[in-house]
């Protein structure tokens, strides 16, 4: 529940402010409160908006990161017809910000990172 608020919050923000307004170097990470490691998990979500729009790594920004419990191994993303293990699976919730749209991933603690959605800031 709180995760859910939190990511709402932010949402609301990102949409009153939009992408442009965080001014840090390009690929740079503004503070939140996620955990050490977060780091492999963000580079893996860049690569793949990378291959998915046919841009270069610099025109991604990081907007936020944020460790989450996912309630089972679909990491809050769960396709149909798809059976996932019932098991809390530690991750993050990463935001990134192209152009002026909002790519939200998710990832465990291991290697696994899925595109979520996108969408206006």
């Amino acid at each position: 529940m709180k995760s859910s608020f939190l990511l709402a919050i932010r949402s609301i923000g990102l949409s009153v402010l939009g992408c442009a307004c965080f001014s840090g170097p390009p690929g740079s990470t503004p503070a939140s409160g996620a955990a050490g490691g977060a780091e492999r998990a963000v580079e893996q979500a860049r690569e793949d908006l990378t291959r998915r729009k046919g841009i270069d790594k610099g025109e991604i920004t990081v907007v936020a990161v944020e460790a989450v419990k996912w309630p089972d191994t679909s990491l809050g993303c769960p396709q149909r017809d798809t059976m996932y293990a019932q098991v809390i699976t530690p991750g993050y919730r990463i935001l990134l910000c192209c152009g002026a749209e909002i790519h939200v991933y998710h990832s465990d603690r291991g290697d696994r990172v899925v595109y979520c959605r996108s969408g206006p800031p």
